[in-house]
């Protein structure tokens, strides 16, 4: 009988693969994102709320199904408009995802950097999770 440990936590590598221009202080930023946890992971929405460099809520439907250490990417349409040579600090790309029975949302902290052409850079420090309803709070 295998035992599954109910107290780990959904892991993930996200890094930035692309962007492009789609217009002023616009971008279509391509991400991909791995599971680095030993379980399947299912990703159904990210956001990224930083001001300075912000999209909206993506639903993915179908949902994006990562086996253990698989690689998917998906794009998103980022707002940033900040000068060449900016630094932000503590953006944030926020995923929902199902893992082992469980809703979950995974915080990956990015620092993004401006390059001289205008183009965001974004550079992944860390991922945390949270439990959804740890708290008792349902969303």
């Amino acid at each position: 009988m295998i035992k599954i440990e109910q107290d780990r936590e959904p892991e993930i590598d996200l890094q930035q693969v692309s962007s492009q221009g789609i217009g002023k202080g616009r971008w279509k930023i391509g991400w991909q994102i791995k599971n680095s946890g030993a379980y399947p992971l299912a990703i159904f929405s990210a956001r990224l709320p930083h001001g300075q460099f912000k999209a909206g809520e993506q639903q993915f439907d179908p949902e994006l199904i990562l086996a253990p250490g698989q690689c998917r990417q998906f794009q998103a349409d980022v707002r940033c408009d900040e000068p060449t040579g900016e630094v932000t600090e503590n953006a944030f790309v926020i995923f929902s995802v199902g893992w082992l029975g469980g809703s979950w949302r995974v915080f990956a902290r990015v620092r993004v950097t401006v390059a001289p052409n205008g183009e965001p850079v974004a550079t992944t420090e860390s991922a945390t999770t949270q439990r959804i309803g740890f708290s008792g709070v349902a969303s």
